[in-house]
């Protein structure tokens, strides 16, 4: 399926509208538009013509977060010890034995990792220092999370509170039997709470604080990896690039990501798209523009053949300099009479004498 079309219409957006169309997209917020033409009604219907638009499909870095790490989180088991969910049935008996073979070799290989314990932040969150503004709400944090995972039948262990300073919220992580239950599927179960946990915080102390609660690694994983993508976009800003695009990530990792670069003499970071597909890009500063035209060479600039020897004194500066010229011109005519005819010799001679040591040698031209 192509990424780029063309698409004309009766206008702008019925054009784009048959664009998403053809690339099999659904909201605006997916591609670029480039209006190519616009539409114009003519007089009596001669001269008219329809809108044109170039369509492309956006593109931006990574893999759904949730194919990378959520493998990792063990899948809930029913009563039975089995995966919940039943086999597929068309085709009868014989083809649902048939595909037994090629299912149970594809669970195998999507196996997930058994519990892990829930790693310890860096040392600087490890031992940053606490407001004192900050102590208590940290402690009711705790105490609020452990009373939704005790309601939810979840055995809780190793609950510690943390202050990130850098992206100003409340980290707590610990370590519990049933992680898949407490995450959900991407993650959705392990934000709904860290909601409350905020909401409860921000109505108790009449101001907004958030609080991010980590099991099994799995935001640390995940913002590993925002971290990578962050290096990569920096970089390719730096490069000349006029615009980086994350891929549409949760408001929480959008706000990580802000606050992330924030202060960064390269990159400024907004966000565009709506619902689902909101995501945060990088734009250029004028520190990085500036970089990005010093390192791009001129646009009449030709490159020499390679391996020419350059001499070191046509590199070398001239400086002009102010001399007085004297210059003497002269002019001899010589004749010679012959049988043929007559033949004229002509000879000019000028000299030219300067003031400064440097002499330049008279020059001769003959005519004939």
């Amino acid at each position: 399926m192509p990424h780029k079309i063309k698409v004309q219409g009766k206008d702008v957006d019925e054009a784009i509208n048959k664009g998403l169309k053809k690339l099999g997209l659904r909201h605006r917020d997916q591609v670029e538009v480039n209006v190519l033409e616009m539409p114009r009604k003519g007089f009596l219907g001669i001269g008219s013509r329809m809108a044109t638009v170039e369509i492309r499909q956006k593109r931006w870095s990574g893999r759904d977060l949730d194919s990378q790490i959520y493998m990792d989180v063990p899948k809930h088991k029913g009563r039975n010890g089995r995966r919940s969910g039943k086999g597929n049935r068309r085709g009868g008996v014989r083809a649902h034995k048939a595909e037994r073979p090629l299912q149970r070799r594809e669970e195998r290989e999507r196996t997930p990792k058994a519990n892990e314990p829930q790693l310890l932040p860096n040392a600087t969150i490890q031992n940053a220092v606490i407001p004192d503004n900050l102590k208590q709400p940290m402690q009711e944090a705790k105490d609020y999370l452990q009373q939704v995972l005790t309601h939810m039948g979840i055995k809780v262990e190793n609950l510690n509170a943390w202050w990130d300073e850098k992206q100003q919220r409340i980290l707590l992580t610990f370590d519990c039997d049933k992680p898949a239950i407490v995450i959900g599927k991407e993650g959705k179960t392990l934000e709904a709470i860290q909601y409350l946990s905020t909401l409860s915080l921000s109505r108790h102390f009449d101001t907004p604080i958030s609080v991010v609660a980590d099991t099994q690694n799995y935001w640390r994983k995940a913002e590993d990896k925002i971290e990578a993508e962050i290096a990569r976009g920096i970089d390719l800003i730096k490069n000349g690039n006029s615009v980086f695009r994350f891929r549409p990530m949760s408001a929480q990792l959008r706000r990580y990501i802000h606050r992330a670069v924030e202060g960064n003499e390269y990159v400024v970071t907004t966000s565009e798209g709506e619902g689902k597909w909101r995501k945060v890009t990088f734009r250029p500063t004028e520190k990085a523009l500036q970089n990005a035209n010093i390192n791009r060479a001129p646009a009449d600039f030709v490159p020499g053949v390679i391996g020419e020897d350059v001499s070191t004194t046509a590199l070398e500066p001239v400086t002009p300099k102010e001399t007085s010229l004297q210059v003497l011109q002269t002019v001899s005519e010589t004749t010679v009479q012959t049988q043929e005819g007559t033949l004229t010799h002509e000879t000019v001679s000028v000299s030219v004498t300067t003031q400064t040591t440097d002499t330049l040698q008279p020059q001769t031209s003959e005519t004939k």
